[in-house]
């Protein structure tokens, strides 16, 4: 394993005691465990708030834990709730006209959703469904309401998640119209990697079962060609294809075909 990857994994949750988000509250349900807790901190912007706002968030927030395929918002529907993922993960996408389900993103644990509907009395945008066993934390959106009006830091953290994610928007829009399909691919390997990786001897796992299909979706090709530029890699020992997991085996050279130095054949 590189050691830039160990490094990324390694210093990813940005790590504070996980008793400071578990506060006794009859409004959370179900208390969360201490492997949900760490979850939670694995996210750079919950974890960035402070204290008081962190447990004042979790107490005024119901535990759900999911089954694969449990639908939490479907694209159309009036706003209900803010979510927070703190175990699993769940996909952003939208159905298409001839049966197929486009992947927007895939949200994992300690990252944030549903906050602009909630706020703008606007509808759902795309189907929230668990890609896999999940739990997450759903806050009303009267209590959400309630949190910006009482905590100025929600308002201005919240400003500043969504100012993040229109760059992360707008850096894929611009990927998907300048680079060639195995950058892509490249690319939302490492972003996978970095949101679901887990160390192991001969590189990096990651660890949530995605399909071509899902590949596809998210780098804007087909499966073809998404199979075909994942057989090159595999083939040169940049990845190690599992029947049910991917493994990167070479950083290095993944970067360099993330970043146009290495075009595949």
């Amino acid at each position: 394993m590189s050691a830039v990857f160990a490094e990324r994994l390694l210093s990813r949750p940005p790590a504070a005691p996980p008793r400071t988000i578990d506060p006794p509250s009859a409004s959370s349900g179900d208390a969360l465990r201490s492997d949900e807790i760490a979850g939670m901190q694995a996210g750079r912007w919950f974890s960035g708030l402070s204290e008081t706002l962190r447990r004042t968030i979790v107490g005024r927030a119901h535990v759900r834990r999911i089954a694969t395929g449990t639908v939490l918002a479907q694209r159309g529907e009036a706003s209900a709730n803010w979510v927070g993922v703190v175990r699993g993960a769940v996909r952003l996408g939208t159905p298409l006209a001839d049966g197929r389900s486009f992947t927007l993103d895939f949200i994992g644990a300690g990252q944030w959703f549903g906050d602009i509907a909630a706020v703008d009395h606007g509808v759902i945008g795309l189907d929230v469904v668990a890609h896999v066993p999940s739990t997450v934390l759903e806050v009303s959106r009267p209590e959400l309401r309630r949190l910006l009006e009482q905590h100025e830091e929600l308002r201005e953290a919240l400003l500043q998640l969504n100012c993040r994610r229109l760059r992360y928007m707008v850096r894929r829009f611009e990927e998907l119209h300048t680079l060639a399909l195995p950058q892509r691919l490249a690319r939302e390997l490492q972003r996978l990697a970095h949101r679901f990786g887990r160390a192991v001897e001969a590189g990096v796992c990651i660890e949530l079962a995605v399909s071509q299909g899902d590949l596809a979706a998210l780098v804007g090709g087909s499966r073809q060609r998404v199979n075909r530029a994942l057989g090159q890699m595999q083939q040169v020992g940049i990845v190690r294809l599992g029947s049910t997991r991917l493994v990167l085996l070479d950083e290095s050279r993944l970067e360099a075909v993330a970043q146009g130095r290495w075009m595949l054949g």
